[in-house]
Protein backbone atom coordinates (compact mmCIF):
# COMPACT_ATOMS: atom_id res chain seq x y z
CA UNK A 1 0.00 0.00 0.00
CA UNK A 2 1.37 3.40 -0.97
CA UNK A 3 1.88 5.93 1.80
CA UNK A 4 -0.09 9.24 1.71
CA UNK A 5 1.87 12.48 1.91
CA UNK A 6 0.77 13.12 5.51
CA UNK A 7 2.23 9.77 6.62
CA UNK A 8 5.37 10.29 8.78
CA UNK A 9 7.19 7.69 6.67
CA UNK A 10 6.22 9.29 3.33
CA UNK A 11 9.56 11.04 2.67
CA UNK A 12 11.54 8.05 3.89
CA UNK A 13 9.70 5.97 1.31
CA UNK A 14 10.24 8.62 -1.38
CA UNK A 15 13.98 8.58 -0.67
CA UNK A 16 14.18 4.78 -0.86
CA UNK A 17 15.09 3.47 -4.30
CA UNK A 18 12.73 0.81 -5.64
CA UNK A 19 14.13 -2.09 -7.62
CA UNK A 20 13.00 -2.52 -10.30
CA UNK A 21 12.35 1.17 -10.79
CA UNK A 22 10.27 0.85 -13.96
CA UNK A 23 8.68 -1.60 -16.38
CA UNK A 24 9.40 -1.80 -20.10
CA UNK A 25 7.20 0.04 -22.60
CA UNK A 26 4.36 -1.72 -24.33
CA UNK A 27 5.01 -1.51 -28.14
CA UNK A 28 1.74 0.40 -28.62
CA UNK A 29 2.85 2.98 -26.07
CA UNK A 30 6.07 3.56 -28.03
CA UNK A 31 4.09 4.04 -31.23
CA UNK A 32 1.95 6.59 -29.44
CA UNK A 33 5.06 8.36 -28.17
CA UNK A 34 6.47 8.62 -31.71
CA UNK A 35 3.15 9.97 -33.00
CA UNK A 36 3.01 12.64 -30.28
CA UNK A 37 6.61 13.65 -30.97
CA UNK A 38 6.03 13.89 -34.73
CA UNK A 39 2.90 15.99 -34.24
CA UNK A 40 4.73 18.35 -31.88
CA UNK A 41 7.78 18.69 -34.15
CA UNK A 42 5.68 19.28 -37.28
CA UNK A 43 3.68 21.94 -35.48
CA UNK A 44 6.82 23.81 -34.41
CA UNK A 45 8.46 23.37 -37.82
CA UNK A 46 5.42 24.94 -39.45
CA UNK A 47 5.81 27.97 -37.18
CA UNK A 48 9.47 28.60 -38.11
CA UNK A 49 9.43 27.43 -41.75
CA UNK A 50 9.99 30.42 -44.05
CA UNK A 51 7.95 28.69 -46.76
CA UNK A 52 4.99 28.21 -44.40
CA UNK A 53 5.34 31.76 -43.16
CA UNK A 54 5.13 33.07 -46.76
CA UNK A 55 1.86 31.22 -47.34
CA UNK A 56 0.37 32.56 -44.13
CA UNK A 57 1.44 36.12 -44.92
CA UNK A 58 -0.40 35.77 -48.23
CA UNK A 59 -3.49 34.68 -46.33
CA UNK A 60 -3.24 31.09 -47.54
CA UNK A 61 -3.09 27.81 -45.70
CA UNK A 62 0.20 25.99 -46.53
CA UNK A 63 -0.60 23.01 -48.82
CA UNK A 64 0.20 19.52 -47.45
CA UNK A 65 2.94 19.05 -50.08
CA UNK A 66 5.04 21.77 -48.42
CA UNK A 67 6.31 19.27 -45.85
CA UNK A 68 8.35 17.36 -48.45
CA UNK A 69 10.37 20.42 -49.46
CA UNK A 70 14.03 20.38 -48.44
CA UNK A 71 13.82 23.75 -46.68
CA UNK A 72 10.83 22.60 -44.62
CA UNK A 73 12.76 19.52 -43.54
CA UNK A 74 15.64 21.79 -42.53
CA UNK A 75 13.14 23.53 -40.25
CA UNK A 76 12.19 20.09 -38.88
CA UNK A 77 15.86 19.35 -38.20
CA UNK A 78 16.24 22.66 -36.38
CA UNK A 79 13.25 21.83 -34.20
CA UNK A 80 14.64 18.36 -33.48
CA UNK A 81 17.91 19.96 -32.42
CA UNK A 82 16.01 21.95 -29.80
CA UNK A 83 14.10 18.82 -28.77
CA UNK A 84 17.36 16.93 -28.37
CA UNK A 85 18.81 19.73 -26.26
CA UNK A 86 15.73 19.72 -24.04
CA UNK A 87 15.90 15.90 -23.74
CA UNK A 88 19.59 16.00 -22.79
CA UNK A 89 18.95 18.65 -20.15
CA UNK A 90 16.04 16.74 -18.64
CA UNK A 91 17.99 13.46 -18.78
CA UNK A 92 20.91 15.04 -16.92
CA UNK A 93 18.53 16.38 -14.28
CA UNK A 94 16.79 13.01 -13.88
CA UNK A 95 20.15 11.22 -13.65
CA UNK A 96 21.38 13.61 -10.97
CA UNK A 97 18.24 13.28 -8.86
CA UNK A 98 18.30 9.47 -9.19
CA UNK A 99 22.03 9.34 -8.46
CA UNK A 100 21.68 11.44 -5.32
CA UNK A 101 18.85 9.17 -4.18
CA UNK A 102 21.10 6.12 -4.33
CA UNK A 103 21.01 4.96 -7.98
CA UNK A 104 24.38 3.72 -9.24
CA UNK A 105 25.94 4.40 -12.63
CA UNK A 106 25.04 0.81 -13.48
CA UNK A 107 21.35 1.59 -12.96
CA UNK A 108 21.61 4.95 -14.75
CA UNK A 109 23.27 3.24 -17.70
CA UNK A 110 20.61 0.54 -17.82
CA UNK A 111 17.83 3.14 -17.87
CA UNK A 112 19.55 5.02 -20.73
CA UNK A 113 20.57 1.87 -22.58
CA UNK A 114 24.34 2.34 -22.21
CA UNK A 115 27.13 0.86 -20.13
CA UNK A 116 28.05 1.95 -16.62
CA UNK A 117 31.20 3.61 -17.98
CA UNK A 118 29.25 5.50 -20.65
CA UNK A 119 26.74 6.72 -18.06
CA UNK A 120 29.56 7.96 -15.84
CA UNK A 121 31.12 9.81 -18.78
CA UNK A 122 27.79 11.31 -19.80
CA UNK A 123 26.78 12.43 -16.29
CA UNK A 124 30.03 12.70 -14.29
CA UNK A 125 28.40 14.45 -11.32
CA UNK A 126 25.20 12.42 -11.12
CA UNK A 127 26.35 9.95 -8.47
CA UNK A 128 27.95 11.40 -5.31
CA UNK A 129 31.49 10.39 -4.46
CA UNK A 130 32.14 8.02 -1.55
CA UNK A 131 32.38 10.87 0.93
CA UNK A 132 28.98 12.16 -0.19
CA UNK A 133 27.04 8.92 -0.04
CA UNK A 134 23.31 9.11 0.60
CA UNK A 135 23.16 6.22 3.10
CA UNK A 136 24.18 7.05 6.64
CA UNK A 137 27.09 4.89 7.91
CA UNK A 138 25.95 1.92 10.01
CA UNK A 139 27.92 1.75 13.28
CA UNK A 140 29.13 -1.61 14.61
CA UNK A 141 30.76 -2.49 17.91
CA UNK A 142 31.91 -6.05 18.51
CA UNK A 143 34.64 -8.00 20.31
CA UNK A 144 36.12 -4.82 21.71
CA UNK A 145 36.49 -3.15 18.29
CA UNK A 146 34.41 -0.77 16.20
CA UNK A 147 33.45 -0.46 12.56
CA UNK A 148 31.25 1.58 10.25
CA UNK A 149 29.45 0.15 7.24
CA UNK A 150 29.24 2.48 4.22
CA UNK A 151 27.48 2.44 0.86
CA UNK A 152 29.32 3.43 -2.32
CA UNK A 153 26.63 4.66 -4.77
CA UNK A 154 29.04 4.75 -7.71
CA UNK A 155 29.81 1.05 -7.39
CA UNK A 156 26.36 0.31 -5.91
CA UNK A 157 28.15 -1.77 -3.28
CA UNK A 158 28.95 -1.71 0.44
CA UNK A 159 32.29 -1.39 2.22
CA UNK A 160 33.50 -1.00 5.79
CA UNK A 161 36.17 0.67 7.82
CA UNK A 162 37.11 -1.15 11.03
CA UNK A 163 39.40 -0.84 14.04
CA UNK A 164 40.08 -4.09 15.90
CA UNK A 165 40.60 -4.28 19.63
CA UNK A 166 44.23 -5.21 18.97
CA UNK A 167 44.83 -1.91 17.17
CA UNK A 168 44.58 -3.32 13.64
CA UNK A 169 42.84 -1.07 11.10
CA UNK A 170 41.20 -2.09 7.85
CA UNK A 171 39.30 -0.28 5.10
CA UNK A 172 37.94 -2.66 2.49
CA UNK A 173 36.95 -2.01 -1.10
CA UNK A 174 33.26 -1.61 -2.08
CA UNK A 175 32.75 -5.25 -3.02
CA UNK A 176 29.80 -6.32 -0.86
CA UNK A 177 26.38 -6.56 -2.49
CA UNK A 178 24.39 -5.74 0.64
CA UNK A 179 24.93 -4.01 3.96
CA UNK A 180 24.37 -7.39 5.64
CA UNK A 181 27.30 -8.89 3.74
CA UNK A 182 29.55 -5.96 4.62
CA UNK A 183 28.49 -6.17 8.28
CA UNK A 184 29.30 -9.88 8.37
CA UNK A 185 32.75 -9.24 6.89
CA UNK A 186 33.43 -6.42 9.35
CA UNK A 187 32.31 -8.62 12.24
CA UNK A 188 34.66 -11.39 11.11
CA UNK A 189 37.52 -8.86 11.03
CA UNK A 190 36.73 -7.64 14.55
CA UNK A 191 36.58 -11.22 15.86
CA UNK A 192 39.94 -11.98 14.24
CA UNK A 193 41.54 -8.92 15.84
CA UNK A 194 40.57 -9.03 19.49
CA UNK A 195 42.87 -8.39 22.43
CA UNK A 196 43.96 -11.40 24.42
CA UNK A 197 41.75 -10.43 27.32
CA UNK A 198 38.64 -9.99 25.20
CA UNK A 199 39.16 -12.99 22.94
CA UNK A 200 36.10 -15.13 22.61
CA UNK A 201 33.62 -12.31 23.25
Amino acid sequence: MEKPKDDPEFWTDINTLRDPAYTEFDPDDLIGLHDILKETVDGLASVISVRDQAYRKAGQEPPPGVVISGDYQLAVLHVLRQVDRAVQEQAANAAKIAGHQGASYTKLGAAWGVTRQSARTKWPDAVPARGQQVHEPIPLAYAGGTAAIHHDPEADAWWYIANGADGRHEECEPVHTTSTDATAAATAFLIAHTKQDVAGL
